[in-house]
Parts: structure tokens; sequence; C-alpha cells
């Protein structure tokens, strides 16, 4: 080889033997980097572990005189648990997994996760609201832990879930609401109950006629899952109740009375839109139908005797000398029947709890000359 060449050989072979020393220097920096990885995991996974079992010894031995602490303990040793299982689960430096502590977190989590419903139900009424809240989310992350994956039979997730629902939706937090409120709807037990969740959610969101639809269509679902439900039908009556010619609630009720016509409710919802707008014949007619289909609706029952009665009125103050005759015989007929309702509401509720039947049926029976009767209410109508 030429003399000239040798310096530029040399430094080739230095430069190459540089990068192979450097490159193994690299890889042994990164061995020690997993290696100490490895044992910081496994430190945290011991760590964590011993002060679980710590708590849960407490736990055993508490007294259940400071319920408080008692719940806050159980939290803590459940979310210690979690913690020392997540780091187990950290694969070494050969990418392989030993677990050391599954045994010990397995038992703990086992035997207090049932406990954090409970938990959560005693702070969130203890003024420890979002401890509460905080105990309803451990559960759901506990139940997503690897180490009760086969313990499936006792899950209640989506009651804890309802729970947090109905914490957020009290909070205002809207989206968290109807987020955990979809949880619990997997739950055909309160699934109704999660709907409803939903249903307010939306309520209280709407900004626009897209939204009112969207909520409408909601609560429309509701209400045909359970026509008997007071709630929906207050619901229902508050929406329609609003001043927007988008929405009519005459067309709500005759599509309700055309696939529910033996419901009452519809036709209690159709005597309601008569009654308010003083359409007395037509809301009495609609009422009647309600009580045909259940007559143990003491309301109703008093609807149709004030629709009688005040209808009666409107008759005889539009009298005139040509129809007078005719009024008055239209006007005994309705208040004798009027008086007949009356009268069986004060049968249906005679303390007056649900209605005050006592004034209208006083006018009544001085309207038709029962003057004995009447003096009988007299001094309760004082009252």
């Amino acid at each position: 080889m030429h003399a000239c060449l040798l310096p530029v050989w040399r430094d080739f072979y230095l430069l190459t033997l540089m990068r192979k020393v450097l490159s193994a220097f690299i890889l042994l920096l990164l061995s020690l980097t997993v290696s100490a990885q490895d044992v910081n995991y496994r430190k945290e996974a011991e760590r964590m572990s011993q002060r679980a079992q710590y708590i849960y010894y407490e736990i055993q031995n508490q007294s259940a005189s400071d319920s408080v602490r008692y719940f806050r303990n159980i939290m803590d040793c459940v979310d210690y648990s979690l913690k020392s299982d997540e780091n187990d689960r950290k694969p070494d430096g050969k990418g392989v997994v030993k677990l050391r502590h599954d045994e010990d977190n397995h038992k703990r989590l086992s035997t207090l996760r049932p406990l954090l419903i409970d938990a959560g139900l005693y702070l969130s009424s203890h003024h420890y609201r979002q401890d509460g809240e905080n105990a309803w989310k451990l559960y759901l992350k506990a139940s997503e832990s690897p180490l009760l994956k086969d313990e499936k039979g006792d899950d209640e997730t989506s009651l804890a879930a309802f729970y947090i629902a109905q914490a957020e939706l009290l909070a205002r937090n809207y989206k968290s609401a109807d987020r955990f409120a979809d949880i619990a709807m997997k739950d055909d037990d309160i699934a109704q109950d999660a709907a409803e969740i939903k249903a307010r959610c939306m309520h209280d969101q709407m900004v626009n006629h897209e939204d009112s639809v969207k909520y409408l269509s909601v609560l429309s679902a509701l209400y045909r899952s359970d026509p008997s439900n007071g709630t929906y039908f207050a619901w229902l009556m508050q929406f329609y109740g609003h001043d927007n010619r988008s929405f009519k609630l005459e067309n709500f009720i005759d599509n309700q009375l055309q696939h529910y016509p033996n419901s009452p409710i519809p036709w209690i919802l159709k005597g309601e839109t008569a009654m308010r707008a003083k359409r007395w014949e037509e809301a009495a007619d609609a009422y009647k139908h309600a009580d045909n289909l259940d007559p143990k609706r003491v309301p109703v029952v008093y609807n149709i005797g004030v629709c009688l009665m005040d209808l009666a009125i409107d008759i005889g103050n539009s009298s005139t000398k040509e129809t007078e005759w005719d009024n008055k015989k239209k006007t005994d007929a309705l208040l004798a029947e009027a008086r007949g309702y009356f009268e069986r509401v004060k049968t249906m509720d005679p303390h007056r709890e649900q209605v005050d039947w006592v004034t209208p049926l006083y006018r009544v029976y001085m309207m038709t000359g029962k003057t004995d009767k009447a003096e009988e209410l007299k001094e309760l109508v004082r009252k």
C-alpha cells in the first residue's frame, strides 16, 4: 500500500472503532436505564401494596364510630391497591411481566370494592359531596382492573355511574352527567331513571329550535314508556306551557289519543288544555273519558264538577228573553250533575288533602236551592 494512504486508513479505522465503542456505551446506558426503571416500578408496586395492607388491617380493626374515616380508609386502600397493581404490571427489561403482588391486591379489591357504593352514599349525604362522588368513580376504576375481570356477578358499575350522573347534574356539569347516564342505562333496572337525567340535561341546555326538538323527542319516548308517570306528564305540560308557536300541545295530545286511547293521561291533558281555554264542555267531556278509564283520580272528578258549574254559569249569563226558559233547564241539569261530582269528591277526599271541594260544593248548593246543605258547609268555607 502506498505510504501516503496509510494515515487515511488509520483515521478510518479509528473512527469505526470509536463508533462501535460509542454504540456499545449507549446500549449499556439504555440497559441500565431500563433496569433502573424496572427496579423503580417494582419498588413502587411494593410500596403501594404495603401502604394498602397497612390501611386494610386498620379497616378490619376499626371502630364503626368514625364512619367518615372508615369510608375514606376504604377509598385509600382501593386506590393504593390499584396503583400497586398498575406498577406491578410494568414489563421488565426483557419485556416480561412478573406479578408479585396480584394476590394481595386482588384480595383487597375484591373485599372492598362493593363497599365503595355505600361509601359514596354516606359521604355525599354528610356534607362530603366530592368525596362521595370520588368513591363512586373509584368503583368504576376498580371494576376495570384486570384483577376483577372475572368478578362480574355482583358488578354495580351502572349504579355507581347513575349516582355520579345525579351528582354531576346537581352541579350543572351537564356533559359529564350525560356521559355517566349513558353508562347507567346499560342496566335495565335503572335505565329509565338514567334516561330522565339525560332528559333534564337536554332541557337545561336548550338554546335553539333543534335542541327543543331533540328534548321533546326524548321526553315523548319517556312518556310513551310509562303514560301513567306523573313526572313525565308534568314535564310535558311545562314544555308546552311556554309560548312557542313551533310546538302545539293540541297536536301532541291528538297523537297520543290516537296511539293510547285507553290511557287516562292524554284525556287529562286534553281536559287541562280545554279548561285553560275556558272551553268548559270540551274539558268536561275529556275529563269524563279519563274518569271512566280511572275513576280513582280525585282531581279529575273535581275538575269535571268545576267545568260543569262554570258551563252552567256561562249559559245563564248569556240568556235572553227568548232563550231564558231553555237555558234554565240546561243550567239546572248541569248544576245538578256538577253537584253529584263534588259530592263524590267529598266522599273520596273527606279531609281535603288533594283538593278543596268545600267552596264549589257550597256554591252549587246555594245555586240549586239546597240551603240546608250549604249551611252545613258555611263554617268550613269561612276557614
